[in-house]
């Protein structure tokens, strides 16, 4: 008898189980929904705090260039203005490193530069990006470090480096401003 109890035992579920649904039954299937669900919610919250930080720190590196750049009181070279234009693009035919770039200050139309660059090797992106950017009319941040040039669209992490080669300030006929006004 008391091996006969002890086989009753172990084919009994504990006290607390017999509460729990089976597999296929309404309540298993509404637990395995609201799990999925909860699962989903992280996920999306996840999601939106990772875009959160990217547009933060975005945000980040648009104000640091501005600080740099509202230091320097009087720009010499137009890699000293805080924000360029992009006015016309002339990849070299030649030589498919090198960039000839018509740039303008937004703030002052009446200035402009031309710059001649030098891409980094291997770097496929940045003549099409360097095209879009031009084409978008879009605000791009100068950085120069090390004898280097670093073009960054603003809000954007798009970046293009190279070394600049040299730099003219625009003839005169374009300094009344790149697009006539």
């Amino acid at each position: 008898m008391a091996a006969a109890v002890g086989c009753e035992a172990v084919r009994r579920p504990a006290l607390g189980c017999r509460d729990w649904p089976r597999e296929g039954s309404p309540a298993y299937c509404r637990y395995v929904i609201a799990v999925a669900g909860l699962a989903w919610a992280c996920v999306l919250i996840v999601g939106a705090l990772v875009w959160t930080a990217r547009l933060v720190h975005i945000g980040n590196l648009d104000a640091l260039a501005l600080a740099e750049k509202v230091a320097t009181p009087e720009p010499v070279s137009a890699l000293d203005w805080p924000e360029l234009r992009l006015a016309a693009l002339v990849p070299q035919p030649d030589e498919p490193l090198l960039v000839l770039v018509l740039v303008e200050w937004p703030a002052h139309r009446q200035r402009a530069a031309t710059l001649l660059i030098r891409l980094d090797r291997g770097d496929q992106r940045s003549v099409p990006l360097l095209s879009q950017w031009c084409a978008a009319r879009a605000s791009v941040s100068p950085t120069v470090g090390g004898g280097r040039v670093e073009l960054r669209r603003r809000q954007s992490l798009d970046r293009v480096r190279g070394v600049l080669l040299a730099e003219d300030p625009a003839a005169p006929w374009l300094r009344g401003g790149l697009d006539g006004r």
